[in-house]
């Protein structure tokens, strides 16, 4: 079974815990000037256990769950499963949300208290129902694999569908494959695609290898190539030096930035400014291209994904008339028109090195 999420109290919690899957995070911050989180952000956790004991022996909930936080993960006082259990049950049993969901995840695997899979999926809807999207991919989760709840596709679907819609990353590549699958829903290959891709520009590779399965389903499935590169194999040198050798104008070439920029009105016709960035590493993997274009209207939007489609096959997806997109496995090629700027971009994204160059993004 896929591991359920972890479910942090505030944002200051930037840890990671794979337990019954990847951490991710819940958003019940605290107030700014909550001086235990502070203390907490700064490493001064004896100082920080001593506040949110205060506060928990007051009654305040959210403070039990970061106690509870503090003895899962060992962080200033010794790791212990079981006072981090007592801790988020306690803080479950006070409203708190976030600590509603690692309660229920510690029921679920049965560490630091009795395994106990049907009062994990209780705590989980409770979370699910307030709009925890961690709380509703794991209560997915136990719906599709029938744990704790008798197993329900579609129910598992219907959860998976809220918390894809706030961007939860491993709900997305679920419900990607339920679509491609036709399992809890009716098969539908767009839906498919667009969940994947939104998983892979996220860094799941399991999403990336969905998506390359997918479109090598296709007759045929052309390479990306862009001013003599086959993008989804190129690097900053390589790509410099053809655009060298294609007389494209620089606008900045500075290895202190990940983007190169360039001005491409004289190379391809309607651009204006071409940005080409890279991934960590060396040589440096291309990450994304994007080129823009003006475009007056819908039409001068609408011959531009025309061109695209004319060298790439009919778009895998589309999200309205707005933006389309190409599933060409190692590469997704999309279109998106911003009516408001008149303007049409036009990119070419490496999923396995997309989100690395996006964090890094300038």
């Amino acid at each position: 079974m896929k591991k359920c999420r972890f479910s942090f109290g505030f944002v200051l919690l930037l840890l990671s815990l794979p337990v019954l899957a990847s951490v991710a995070f819940a958003a019940s911050a605290p107030a700014a000037s909550d001086e235990a989180a502070t203390a907490y952000a700064q490493e001064n956790y004896p100082r920080a256990l001593a506040l949110w004991g205060e506060q928990a022996a007051k009654g305040d909930a959210r403070a039990m769950h970061n106690l509870g936080v503090m003895y899962e993960q060992g962080r200033g006082v010794p790791e212990d499963a079981a006072l981090a259990a007592r801790w988020y049950r306690q803080a479950a049993e006070g409203g708190h949300v976030p600590g509603m969901s690692n309660y229920a995840r510690m029921l679920e695997q049965g560490r630091g208290t009795k395994k106990d899979p049907a009062l994990a999926a209780h705590w989980f809807r409770q979370a699910a129902d307030k709009g925890l999207a961690e709380a509703q991919y794991n209560l997915g989760v136990l719906y599709e694999s029938g744990v704790g709840v008798r197993k329900n596709e579609r129910e598992a679907a219907a959860w998976y569908s809220r918390a894809a819609a706030q961007q939860q990353v491993d709900a997305q590549a679920r419900l990607g494959r339920m679509y491609r699958d036709g399992r809890g829903v009716k098969r539908n290959a767009t839906r498919a695609v667009l969940l994947l891709y939104g998983a892979s520009m996220e860094g799941d590779a399991q999403a990336m290898k969905d998506l390359r399965a997918m479109a090598g389903k296709k007759v045929s499935s052309p390479d990306a190539v862009l001013f003599g590169q086959n993008l989804a194999r190129t690097d900053r040198t390589a790509m410099r030096a053809a655009l060298k050798a294609g007389k494209v104008p620089p606008v900045r070439e500075d290895a202190a930035h990940i983007c190169d920029v360039y001005d491409v009105r004289t190379i391809v016709p309607g651009a204006t400014e071409m940005a080409v960035c890279y991934g960590p590493g060396a040589p440096q993997p291309l990450g994304f291209v994007k080129i823009d274009y003006t475009a007056a209207d819908g039409g001068q939007a609408e011959r531009i994904k025309a061109m695209v489609a004319g060298r790439f096959g009919a778009a895998s997806a589309s999200e309205g008339e707005k933006s389309s997109l190409w599933n060409m496995g190692d590469i997704i090629v999309a279109t998106q028109y911003a009516p408001e700027v008149k303007q049409v971009g036009l990119m070419y994204m490496v999923p396995r090195v997309y989100h690395l160059t996006q964090k890094k993004a300038d």
